[in-house]
């Protein structure tokens, strides 16, 4: 083979590793964002669970204390009586 022949193979192979180089970085590129996508949908996720139970759970707080309010109203309404009733 001439030498003109064997630096046109090796431009042509070089330029064929630096193409699948090329394609391969951008499928890493890809596979990168689709993983910060994945995670960011999942930090989104957690976060409305974690709000969905803190809304529950304050929800749930609040009625025992609307409750145990009407239970020391009730009992203090009993010992308003009783107390009348011994003077």
């Amino acid at each position: 083979m001439k030498p003109v022949t064997l630096t046109l193979a090796a431009c042509v192979l070089l330029l064929g590793a630096s193409v699948g180089y090329v394609h391969a970085e951008g499928d890493v590129a890809k596979d990168v964002r689709d993983l910060h996508r994945d995670i960011d949908k999942g930090v989104d996720h957690d976060a409305k669970e974690i709000d969905k139970g803190y809304k529950h759970d304050k929800h749930e707080v609040e009625k025992t204390d609307d409750h145990l309010d009407k239970e020391r109203h009730k009992e203090d309404k009993h010992l308003d009586k009783e107390i009348k009733k011994d003077l």
